[in-house]
């Protein structure tokens, strides 16, 4: 069995469960085949001296949280780039004082490529990067806006990696475009939960029913979505659509300017089994997103049996095909989204369930994933 380190820029933390949780799940699935090391840190405003959080999810996968303090004014940038790095490197020198790890697992390649870099100069580790960053997609909006030094440095990360793993073939078409991979990458996709995100019996109600999950932010294009449903509900307003994520006032102002308090609900933040409830308790899941590295949610909304109304693009062209499991919907078309809903509701539109939920959860389980790390480190460790 090998020992793999992960190096994450993104992880779910104590008071935060959910950036990177797909990370976590690909730890998870890879540690069915080998031993999972997972280092990472992260602020938190509410300590005053360092800590050190260590969780042993199974006999192969052990994770460490450095948690500091959070650090302002001038150079703070800085200063704390330089207390990830020290904080990394103790938890190397300690973790493997007798023994170094086979492999290093970085995933997003900045800013944990950074340590992983120093591991491979320093000590003659080689590393992967599995990448998920929607920085890198054609039609990204600037959420996050990269400065000099991490331009300069990405290429540098990518170039030294051993192989460079995407989770769709979109996105690794991305990198290759952009000449940080070059050759075409490793195509794995996300996990999905299949003994969570499964078909269970829907509650009878009026109407239809529809969801949304996301974090709200613009690349997801939620206020588009509740226009659209502002023209549907010029024609029929026999539907309510739950919307679950954080919170946006700007987003409830919008739905009350639209009248739709009735169609609309905003359920905020959900665990993860209440939300494949809510998915199974619903005729589609809508998806108007102007780009995606994966599309978990729609992953598993099709696990579940549940069709998805989504944005026509060639990363989700990669998990729905129109009218067998979902409809496609023009990108960033609010008047389309709209003609797709009433489509879906006047035709009845129907999908096998049976077929698309077989198919997804032989697609996207933990030991099919896990399997498919573990031939990438074979192809990589002699």
């Amino acid at each position: 069995m090998k020992h793999i380190l992960y190096l994450p820029s993104w992880f779910p933390i104590r008071r935060n469960p959910y950036p990177g949780d797909f990370i976590k799940r690909h730890a998870e699935s890879a540690s069915l085949y080998n031993r999972i090391t997972v280092f990472y840190t992260a602020t938190d405003d509410t300590i005053k001296e360092p800590e050190l959080v260590e969780e042993k999810i199974n006999q192969n996968l052990s994770i460490y949280i450095y948690y500091y303090p959070v650090l302002t004014g001038n150079f703070s940038s800085v200063i704390n780039g330089v207390k990830r790095f020290s904080a990394l490197r103790k938890m190397y020198n300690k973790t493997f004082a007798s023994s170094s790890p086979d492999l290093v697992h970085v995933h997003v390649a900045y800013s944990a490529g950074l340590f992983a870099l120093y591991l491979k100069k320093r000590k003659g580790l080689e590393y992967v990067i599995s990448e998920h960053d929607g920085i890198y997609m054609p039609n990204y909006d600037n959420y996050h806006v990269a400065g000099r030094f991490e331009k300069k440095i990405v290429p540098v990360i990518y170039h030294n990696a051993k192989k460079v793993h995407a989770v769709s073939k979109s996105l690794g078409n991305a990198l290759v475009d952009l000449k940080l991979a070059t050759s075409d990458p490793i195509v794995i996709p996300n996990v999905v939960d299949t003994k969570t995100f499964q078909p269970k019996e829907k509650l009878s109600g009026a109407g239809f029913s529809f969801i949304h999950v996301s974090s709200l932010i613009n690349q997801k294009n939620p206020e588009g979505m509740i226009e659209a449903l502002s023209i549907v509900k010029k024609k029929r307003s026999d539907f309510v659509l739950k919307i679950i994520g954080p919170p946006k006032e700007k987003l409830k102002k919008l739905v009350k300017e639209l009248s739709l308090e009735k169609e609309i609900v905003f359920m905020g933040e959900m665990r993860y089994p209440d939300v494949a409830k809510e998915i199974n308790n619903s005729d589609a899941m809508i998806h108007f997103t102007r780009y995606e590295t994966f599309g978990c949610v729609i992953a598993e909304s099709l696990c579940c049996g549940v069709p998805v109304i989504v944005s026509d693009l060639d990363v989700t062209k990669e998990l729905v095909t129109d009218k067998i499991d979902g409809l496609l919907v023009e990108e960033s078309n609010v008047r389309d989204l709209a003609d797709k809903i009433l489509y879906f509701m006047e035709t009845e539109f129907k999908i096998d369930s049976k077929w698309v939920t077989e198919e997804n959860q032989r697609k996207f389980n933990y030991q099919r994933i896990g399997k498919m790390f573990d031939e990438m480190y074979n192809s990589v460790i002699p």
